[in-house]
């Protein structure tokens, strides 16, 4: 219903399901093959993406994966509609993405904080694969993911998707469901994430260039190196700037 009220359609003809709508007017693209030479480059400390879309030549869109080439492509074919190339590429170069979509929200030599809206596992694995080469080419040599859950009905029916979609993390930190209104049902944390030993911890403390938690009265850890990187659709995102 969405598409059909579009007055310009773009769709990702790989869709499995976009595929199926062979009779619908629309501009498509085959990702396989009309997005080409994917690099991830530094500029000014800030990720991007570099690619080349059909026969348009090279263009660059802030943030790091073939998920960045693959939304950015669909774009410029919109864009084209009504725009010169040259100016959509320039537009794009400029474009920063939207918060808590691998937000950096601090950085120093030695670390690096990122806050992402990601609640799904899909979304989670592929914006931990960014982080990884955002690491990569940063020096930093930890990935620690700090995990908010958002709704018990989500992460149960998800429950071995979240897991494996960690899998790579140095450590794994896991907050309280953010239950936005459902009825609390217990769900064994410890037991499903046991392969991780995740510390479990009521909120996270940000302060300076770290973020501290307290998973008891008695316990204290401090994450100050590396990159440390959120997920969550609650108020973790909160936590980290130190607004709650």
């Amino acid at each position: 219903r969405f598409l059909q009220s579009a007055t310009i359609r773009v769709i990702n003809a790989e869709d499995p399901f976009l595929a199926t709508l062979e009779e619908m007017d629309a501009i498509r693209l085959y990702p396989s093959r009309d997005i080409q030479a994917i690099e991830t480059t530094m500029h000014e400390g800030e990720p991007y993406t570099s690619f080349v879309l059909k026969d348009l030549g090279r263009f660059e869109v802030w943030g790091i994966g073939a998920h960045m080439a693959l939304d950015a492509s669909l774009a410029i074919l919109a864009s084209l509609v009504e725009e010169d190339v040259e100016i959509v590429r320039e537009k794009l170069k400029r474009y920063k993405g939207i918060k808590k979509r691998f937000d950096i929200i601090a950085k120093e030599d030695h670390f690096a904080l990122i806050d992402d809206y990601g609640h799904h596992p899909t979304e989670i694995k592929a914006t931990l694969a960014s982080a990884k080469t955002y690491a990569h080419l940063t020096g930093l040599k930890t990935i620690t993911a700090i995990w908010q859950p958002h709704k018990y009905s989500r992460t149960i029916d998800n429950l071995e998707s979240f897991v494996q979609c960690f899998e790579g993390v140095d450590k794994l930190v896991i907050l309280p469901v953010w239950k936005a209104g459902e009825k609390e049902v217990f769900i064994d944390f410890e037991k499903a994430f046991a392969r991780y030993a995740p510390v479990f911890a009521p909120r996270v403390h940000r302060k300076d260039a770290a973020i501290e938690i307290f998973p008891n009265e008695e316990g204290y850890e401090r994450f100050d190196e590396g990159v440390v990187i959120s997920f969550g659709a609650g108020d973790i995102t909160y936590q980290l700037r130190g607004v709650v």
